[in-house]
């Protein structure tokens, strides 16, 4: 592309489109510029350097100010730490800018700022800045703030918003200022007002070119995104963050969030509403109930007690008793006429048998029947004899064969068994003699087993310890160091400390023998002693326990000789073990001898035996003693374990002798038991043989009778048959008889009765009383009902007759009830109470739940007055409220699923592509500028990356959007509800997956590639970071150059319409040669550079700016700009005719 200088720079040759470039830059009360100000700005490029806080940023944010939204914070190249909300509190703002904060301290009140103006009194301030294009054209924008000493927030301020077609000095708004910057005044100054920020930006966009098709938005943001240069590290990175906003997908994304919220909302009413359903249908039941009791309630009271004769209750009784007992009469008086004929016919019958009976004896006796009937008789009576004697005979057989191993046949048999079972029974000695030897075998076995349980316990007790020091001694010590708060560790015995060595073990009895009660001594610090013997002098014990205060932790290079006592033991390391060697070195230097000899040839000697010898004196005896001796006791857990054998051996022997003792007695008992059942006999009791002898006797003589005369037996059957028909009659008659003459008074007296009951009904007939249908329907329920059904009793009581059948047992059962007639009442009246109170405190429960889980201010909890509140809602959500609600979830969903989810689908897709799309026009603008040098190009790449996680999301929004579209049942709707909700989940702003599912620049991966002018790839530039810093300046400029070019909506044309780059702390990172091909890029795309750099940077960048300042500022905290080269001397001079190096800066 080939470029001219022109007015405004180097702009394309070709170009003949509109350029807007700034002229200068006016404050009024900025920051540290107090006063008013002006800086010129070149038409190609400016440069601002000063110190750290002379004022550099404070120029940039008054373009930031005028040109851009609230939501873009100050000094964003310096602060890019900064935290809280942009031009908040915690950071530069407006406010602090009119004021001119210098800083903050701390008083009394509190923090107090620090300002140059407005400190307890108004002030304003403003900014300006004239554009101009090749035709002359002048614009200028405006903005004023008004800042009373009392605002503590913009809202309290007075902004003003205002163009002007022309150049504008600021100086013009003092006399608006003195009014408050009132809109009139302000228009009297030449400005066109503008009532919202919105109304200012459109018209500055429109006037000024900024943006396409009317979008300046995405344009002003990037500019305030390079404007702020903050240090991005890839190409990537920096296309996102500079060129490319928030995409489409975020808002497609909320809107989904959004409708499905609203869905989650009908559900939840859904719900709601169910659940109120459910927890209001009982309370119809409640209060059917209660209306049903207090009508038995008042059915109960009106009907009145039995005792009033003329009270409904009363009259009901009469009625129904009185039907009752003529019902009795008559049944009455039908059974006492069948009782009359059937004792008349029973008495004919007994007549008739009667005479036939005489006629069979008769004839009987005449053919021998007397003896006939004498042989029966003794046949009869032999035959129960031969039973209980074959019952006698068997239990003896028993009792022989099982106790004594015999049986008896005879009678001589029978009287030797006799004999030797009194002989036995008179034999005590034998009994005794198996008690004792009972005796003797339980108590060896409870010895043995308690010498076992010894054994076992001591066995249990030494694998737990480590010594051979007695029990008893362990358990004393234990008491005595519980008693003085020591550790039983704290008081060893002596014999715990030593030990035989394996090599002298042949030894150890004698050294148990030689060292005596030493071994069992206590020992105990010295230092404790005294308040040992204290704390132990109330202490009882039953073993008596000597003990010792000895010195501790003594040295321990005490000398052994080998061949005594103290030489042939191992010492346990101990606080006491230097004093032990001690003393038994002193004491017991034994010398150990083979033969008692020996002993004489020393002054202490020792045998194996265990004798010992001091001089003339000397011991011995005590052998089998129990060894104490050892801080090891496996010598001792092995004898134990065969003594604990040995035990279990006895205690087996024992059991055995124990249980043939047992068996020996059992034999011993049975077999007296057996003889005296024996003693207890005769023979004729037994004698089975003789009485079946007996039996066939008569049994001959029944059958020599029979066989002689064969009618004999039938009369002598039907004489039998007659007497039995005969004594039946007879009692029937005597029954019968009887009940008619029952029959005959209980009819007297039921007639008796019914002439009573209706004369008591009568009397209630005349008394007035009534009663109703409800009344009598009560009364048969509770008290009718029952009396059917009870059971018949009094003179009525037949098999099988009930109160259904027999009306005697209905009276009766009317009677019963009756007398309990105010037991029932009674009891109903308190059931219909109970159920009324039941009924009204489920209503209550059921409304305050209700309440509490559904607060309404409306709504009551009494049972009777806010009923009718809970059954209206009842009523509403059934006649309409679920269906309504169910058919707008299922609505929604189908929407969500047909519209949302593709649109959210579709949006992923789309935005993507349209990352690829807006880099095509940027690469056209970059195809035209020489990278590095005139045969290369810039080109941004962009690479769609490769992930699971987003494939996964897409693929699950596709499946989900299908299985929407089909038709469902509840329950599946329910299960995609909440499949559905999870993919939302991760959609919303707060999900940590929202970032990678829905900002689609993240699906992109973006690079520069350097090519040739044939396009072919020459080098590649991804990470920024690995560049040198001109490289990555020249890289920055020509990528975010080219991209701003495009969002001002210029990329078609020569050179765009809005020139003006600010660029605060740009540009310094490299020498003169990469600064200036990057400020090259800038100005080859046609922009007009305003650049803020540092002191120690004016050297790289003066050679390539046409316009130098130097920002300055004094110890008051005041700015002002100085021109260094560019501008004349008297360019800076204001209205007022004074120079520009006073506060106006130039």
């Amino acid at each position: 592309m080939t470029m001219v200088d022109s007015l405004f720079g180097l702009i394309p040759a070709a170009s003949t489109g509109q350029q807007w470039v700034a002229l200068d830059l006016q404050l009024v009360n900025w920051g540290g510029y107090d006063g008013h100000h002006r800086v010129r700005l070149a038409s190609t490029a400016t440069l601002l350097s000063g110190g750290s806080g002379s004022g550099k940023s404070t120029l940039m944010d008054a373009y930031i100010a005028l040109l851009m939204p609230h939501t873009t914070p100050f000094n964003g190249a310096s602060n890019g730490g900064v935290v809280g909300r942009p031009r908040g509190k915690d950071q530069r703002n407006i406010l602090s800018y009119a004021r001119g904060k210098l800083d903050e301290s701390r008083t009394e009140e509190g923090t107090r700022q620090r300002v140059l103006r407005g400190d307890g009194k108004d002030t304003w301030s403003a900014i300006a800045m004239t554009w101009a294009d090749q035709s002359g054209t002048r614009f200028t924008a405006v903005r004023g703030w008004y800042v009373p000493s009392s605002a503590r927030t913009l809202e309290d301020v007075t902004a003003v918003r205002a163009t002007c077609e022309t150049a504008f000095d600021l100086r013009d708004l003092e006399p608006a200022a003195a009014q408050r910057l009132a809109r009139s005044a302000v228009a009297a100054a030449g400005l066109t007002c503008f009532d919202t920020d919105r109304e200012f930006t459109a018209r500055l966009h429109s006037t000024l070119g900024i943006g396409a098709a009317g979008d300046g938005g995405k344009a002003v943001a990037l500019l305030g995104r390079i404007q702020a240069g903050q240090q991005i590290t890839t190409v990537d990175a920096l296309y996102k963050a500079m060129v490319l906003e928030e995409p489409d997908t975020f808002a497609t994304a909320d809107a989904v969030v959004e409708q499905f919220d609203k869905l989650t909302g009908t559900r939840e009413q859904m719900i709601t509403a169910r659940q109120q359903v459910k927890a209001l249908e009982p309370i119809r039941e409640h209060r059917a109930a209660i209306e049903e009791a207090a009508a038995r309630l008042r059915v109960v009271d009106a009907v009145g007690g039995f005792d009033d004769g003329t009270s409904p209750a009363a009259l009901w009784r009469h009625e129904r008793r009185l039907g009752l007992l003529r019902d009795v009469e008559t049944d009455l008086q039908g059974r006492h006429r069948e009782a009359q004929r059937l004792a008349a016919e029973t008495s004919a019958r007994i007549a008739a048998a009667r005479t036939e009976l005489d006629g069979v004896k008769q004839t009987l006796w005449a053919s021998g029947g007397d003896r006939l009937a004498t042989a029966q008789r003794e046949l009869r009576g032999v035959g129960t004899r031969l039973d209980e004697v074959t019952r006698a005979r068997a239990r003896l057989e028993e009792v022989l064969t099982s106790t004594l191993g015999t049986s008896v046949t005879t009678l001589e048999e029978f009287t030797d068994l006799v004999a030797r079972a009194r002989h036995a029974l008179a034999d005590s000695d034998a009994k005794a003699g198996a008690r004792q030897a009972l005796f003797d075998a339980m108590s060896e076995r409870k010895e043995a087993s308690a010498d076992l349980a010894v054994l076992r316990r001591d066995h249990d007790d030494a694998r737990h310890r480590h010594d051979n020091i007695p029990g008893d001694l362990h358990a004393t010590r234990a008491a005595l160091a519980q008693a003085a708060g020591l550790a039983p560790e704290d008081l060893p015995f002596v014999a715990e400390l030593v030990e035989v060595r394996t090599e002298h073990e042949p030894w150890r009895d004698a050294f148990n023998l030689a060292l005596g009660g030493f071994a069992t001594l206590l020992l105990i610090d010295i230092a404790h002693l005294q308040a040992f013997r204290r704390a132990i002098d109330t202490v009882r014990t039953g073993r008596r326990i000597r003990f010792e205060g000895v010195p501790t932790d003594l040295r321990d290079d005490v000398g052994m000789d080998g061949r005594t006592l103290p030489g042939r033991l191992d010492y346990r390391q101990s606080p006491f073990t230097g004093w032990l060697k001690g003393e038994l070195a002193s004491r017991f230097a034994y010398v150990c001898v083979d033969t008692p000899g020996e002993l004489a040839q020393h002054e202490k000697a020792l045998t194996r035996g265990g004798q010992v010898s001091e001089g003339r004196r000397g011991a011995h005896g005590g052998q089998g003693a129990r060894n104490v001796l050892g801080f090891t006791n496996t010598r001792r857990l092995s004898d134990l374990e065969r003594q604990v054998e040995v035990a279990e051996a006895r205690l087996a022997s024992a059991e055995a002798r124990v249980e043939e003792a047992e068996a020996a007695w059992d034999r011993h008992d049975a077999t007296l038991r057996a003889y005296t059942a024996v003693v207890e006999l005769t023979w004729d009791q037994v004698d089975v043989a003789g009485v079946e002898a007996e039996r066939d006797r008569w049994q001959f003589v029944v059958d020599e009778v029979t066989s002689g005369n064969p009618d004999v037996v039938r009369l002598q059957q039907r004489a039998v048959e007659l007497e039995v028909l005969i004594q039946d009659l007879t009692e029937q008659l005597g029954r019968t008889k009887g009940a008619a003459g029952d029959l005959g008074e209980r009819w007297s007296a039921t007639t008796d009765a019914v002439d009573v009951a209706q004369g008591a009904l009568d009397a209630a007939h005349d008394a007035g009383t009534q009663l109703d249908p409800e009344q009598r329907a009560y009364l048969e329920h509770v008290l009718g009902g029952g009396a059917a059904d009870q059971p018949s009793g009094g003179a009525a009581d037949q098999p099988g007759a009930d109160a259904r059948t027999d009306p005697s047992a209905a009276l009766d059962a009317f009677d019963a009830v009756v007398s309990r007639a105010a037991d029932l009442l009674r009891a109903d009246r308190q059931a219909a109470q109970q159920t009324v109170a039941t009924a009204r405190e489920a209503l209550r429960r059921t409304f305050e739940t209700f309440v509490e889980r559904w607060p309404d201010p409306n709504l009551g909890t009494d049972p009777d007055a806010s009923y009718a509140d809970y059954d209206r809602i009842l009523t509403e959500l059934q006649a309409q409220g679920l269906h309504e609600l169910e058919a707008e979830w299922r609505k929604s969903l189908l929407r969500l699923s047909g519209n949302d989810l593709a649109d959210l689908h579709s949006a992923l897709s789309r935005s993507v592509r349209e990352i690829k799309e807006r880099i095509r026009p940027v690469n056209d603008i970059l195809a035209d500028l020489p990278f590095a040098d005139d045969d290369h190009r810039l080109r941004i790449d962009a690479r769609d990356t490769q992930s699971t996680v987003v494939a996964r999301f897409r693929k699950e929004l596709r499946e989900l959007r299908e299985v929407l579209s089909t038709e469902a049942t509840d329950a599946e709707r329910e299960r995609r509800y909440h499949r559905m909700a999870k993919v939302i989940d991760r959609i919303r702003r707060t999900s940590p997956d929202f970032a990678d599912l829905v900002d689609v620049r993240r699906h992109v991966r973006l690079s520069a590639e350097k090519v040739d002018l044939d396009g072919n790839h020459v080098a590649l530039y991804d990470h920024i970071g690995e560049k040198s810093g001109g490289e990555s300046q020249e890289l920055v400029a020509f990528i975010v150059g080219a991209a701003l070019r495009y969002q001002l909506g210029d990329a078609g044309a020569e050179r765009p319409r809005y020139a003006p780059v600010f660029l605060d702390e740009a540009l310094i990172k490299a020498d003169a040669r990469f600064t200036g091909r990057a400020i090259g890029a800038w100005r080859g795309l046609g922009f007009q550079l305003i650049i803020g750099a540092p002191n120690d940077k004016f050297s790289a960048l003066e050679p390539h700016v046409d316009l130098k300042y130097v920002v300055l500022k004094d110890a008051t905290g005041r700015s002002r700009t100085k021109p260094v080269a560019g501008v004349a001397q008297d360019a800076g001079t204001t209205r007022d005719g004074r120079g520009g190096t006073g506060r106006s800066g130039v």
